[in-house]
C-alpha cells in the first residue's frame, strides 16, 4: 500500500463543497441527517467524540459509553450516522474542521481515512498480551500500511443460516462443517427437493438490500474462482469481470430463473417469520431474529463448495482513533475508550446481541455456543481454519461499493451479468486510476 500515490488528499479538498452538501442532505438509507445522539454526560470531564456507523448495534454501544463514561470519568458524545452519510461527514470533516475523536465503523473504511491522514495508528498503545489474544482475522483487518490502525470487538459470522424441520421433510443432508459442505451439485439437489416439499422459494438471498451482497455473496464468488478485485494491481480488471466472477453472478439469475430466489422480495423475514424460505445468505446480526422466531430450528450449515473449495468472509466494525484526537490532546482518552471497549464484559455485551464471534480468544472460549457442538461452532472452526476471504482493503471501497449495489441491483433485476460486471469494473477502475489508489 505505500506505494499508493497520495492524490487522494487533493481529490477531497476538490470536490469538499459537493460532499459537504451531500452530508447536509442525508443518504438513502435514512430518513433524515439529523444525528441520534446518547444522552449521557459528565460535567467537567475529558471529552471526546466518537462517530459511529448506524447498525443493529447502536443501543449495545449506547449502553456501553453510558458505562464507560462513568468507570473512566470521561464524556463520550457519541453520533450515529448511516454508513453512507458517515462516509459523507468524514470526507468533509478535515476541510470544515470538525473531525471526530474517534471513529466506529466498518474496518474497510479506514483505509480511505488514513491515506487522507486522518487515522492515528496505535502500536504504541496496544500492549502485547491484548494483541496475542486477538483472532489473526482481526489483526489483518486491523492493519494497514504495515500499521495496526484500529481494534475490533468482534469478527463476523456467515455461513448458511437453515431452517433444520424444512430440510429434514425434505430428506436434504444437513452437512455440520465446511469439511463435508454441499457440493454445486448437492446444493441444487437441495434447492430442488426443497421446492418440490412445499418450499416457495428456497433461498433467500436479501434482495431487499443488494448492498449487503457485496460481503454475503463474496464466498460464492470466490468458490467460483472470481474476486472483486486483483490483488496485486488493487484494479478489478480481471477480477470482477473475469469468467469465474461473471458466473458467480449468472448463478443468482439461475436460481431466480428456477423459482428457487424470489427477485421481488421487498421483505426481511421471508426465512424467520413467512418461513416461505428454508435457507438465508445471511449473517451473524441475524441472530436474534432467527433464534427467537425458530428456536432449534435455526441452525448454520456451510456455503456449498461451487468447484474451488468452501469460503466464509471475514471482516467487522472497528474502533479507530483520529488524528484529530493527537490535534485535541485527548489521545490517552480515546485510548482508554477503546482498551476498555476490549474487557470481556463490553465484548459479551455486543456479541450476546449480534452472535457474532469474540474478538479475543480468550473470551470466545468462555461462549458455550462457540464450543463443539453448539450453535454458531461453525462460524468459529472456519475462521480458525484460515478460509474466510476479506473484501478488498483498499481507499476505493465506498466507490466499489456503492457500484456494486447497483450492478447486483440490476442483476436481480434481471440484466445480463456479463454486460453488468464489465461495465461496473471498467467504471470503478476509471476512479481508481484518477485517484492512483493501484499499485504502479
Amino acid at each position: 500500500m505505500k506505494k499508493m500515490m497520495k492524490r487522494v488528499v487533493a481529490g477531497a479538498l476538490a470536490l469538499s463543497m459537493t460532499v459537504l452538501m451531500a452530508a447536509c442532505g442525508g443518504s438513502d438509507e435514512s430518513t433524515g441527517s439529523v444525528a441520534q445522539t446518547s444522552s449521557g454526560s459528565t460535567a467537567g470531564a475529558t471529552s471526546i467524540k466518537v462517530w459511529v456507523s448506524s447498525g443493529a448495534e447502536d443501543d449495545v454501544y449506547r449502553e456501553t459509553f453510558d458505562k464507560m463514561e462513568t468507570e473512566l470519568g470521561i464524556t463520550i458524545n457519541d453520533e450515529y450516522y448511516p454508513k453512507d452519510e458517515l462516509d459523507s461527514k468524514l470526507q468533509v470533516a478535515p476541510v470544515v474542521g470538525d473531525a471526530p475523536d474517534m471513529i466506529v465503523a466498518d474496518y474497510l473504511l479506514i483505509p480511505g481515512y488514513y491515506e487522507t491522514g486522518m487515522i492515528q495508528p496505535i502500536d504504541e498503545y496496544i500492549s502485547d498480551d491484548l494483541k496475542s489474544d486477538l483472532l489473526q482475522s482481526v489483526i489483518a483487518e486491523s492493519t494497514y500500511d504495515g500499521k495496526m490502525v484500529s481494534t475490533a470487538q468482534f469478527d463476523s459470522g456467515l455461513a448458511l443460516w437453515a431452517n433444520k424441520s424444512m430440510l429434514e421433510e425434505a430428506g436434504v443432508r444437513i452437512p455440520t462443517s465446511y469439511t463435508d459442505a454441499w457440493t454445486k451439485e448437492e446444493f441444487e439437489d437441495a434447492l430442488a427437493k426443497l421446492k418440490a416439499s412445499g418450499v416457495e422459494y428456497p433461498m433467500y438471498l436479501r434482495q431487499n438490500n443488494p448492498s449487503s451482497l457485496y460481503y454475503t455473496y463474496m464466498p460464492f464468488v470466490v468458490s467460483f474462482g472470481g474476486d472483486y478485485m486483483n490483488r496485486d494491481t488493487m484494479l478489478t480488471e480481471g477480477a470482477l469481470d473475469s469468467e469465474a466472477s461473471i458466473a458467480a453472478f449468472d448463478y443468482i439469475s439461475w436460481m431466480i430463473d428456477q423459482g428457487y430466489v424470489n427477485a421481488a422480495c421487498d421483505y426481511e423475514d421471508a426465512f424467520y417469520g413467512r418461513k416461505e424460505s428454508a435457507l438465508s445468505l445471511t449473517g451473524h446480526w441475524m441472530y436474534t431474529q432467527h433464534v427467537d422466531a425458530l428456536g432449534d430450528d435455526a441452525i448454520i450449515i456451510p456455503i456449498p463448495d461451487f468447484g474451488n473449495g468452501v469460503y466464509t468472509c471475514t471482516g467487522s466494525t472497528v474502533w479507530a482513533m483520529t488524528t484529530a484526537a493527537v490535534d485535541n490532546g485527548v489521545a490517552d482518552a480515546v485510548w482508554s475508550v477503546m482498551e476498555k471497549s476490549m474487557d470481556p464484559e463490553h465484548i459479551n455485551m455486543v456479541t450476546d446481541v449480534n452472535g457474532a464471534i469474540p474478538s479475543r480468544l480468550s473470551v470466545m472460549e468462555q461462549d458455550p455456543e462457540l464450543q463443539e457442538g453448539g450453535r454458531l461452532y461453525l462460524y468459529r472452526e472456519q475462521l480458525e481454519a484460515n478460509i474466510a476471504v476479506q473484501r478488498p482493503l483498499t481507499p476505493a471501497h465506498m466507490t466499489i461499493y456503492s457500484a456494486m449495489q447497483s450492478a447486483i441491483a440490476d442483476i436481480i433485476a434481471g440484466a445480463d451479468a456479463g454486460e453488468t460486471l464489465t461495465a461496473t469494473a471498467q467504471s470503478i477502475d476509471d476512479i481508481i486510476v484518477e485517484n492512483g489508489w493501484n499499485i504502479e
